[in-house]
């Protein structure tokens, strides 16, 4: 690919490009938080789009705050 992104990432490379470390992108895995692949080996993998999906599902809208207003 010519614009640099890949098809799957490793658990490194995929918490990289998530800007969070390898051990919260495997917990965020095992929460069920973030879509993943095993392969029959037991490697894990992400998708561009697992990536991308994970990223909108915690963007936070502008205006909204962590507790419903009264």
């Amino acid at each position: 690919m010519t614009d640099g992104l890949k098809d799957e990432y490793n658990e490194a490379s995929a918490a990289a490009y998530l800007h969070i470390s390898a051990k919260t992108l495997s917990r965020y895995r095992k929460m069920g938080r973030i879509g993943h692949h095993r392969s029959p080996g037991g490697r894990v993998s992400y998708t561009l789009d697992q990536l991308i999906d994970f990223q909108l599902s915690t963007r936070i809208a502008p205006g909204q705050t962590g507790a419903a207003a009264a």
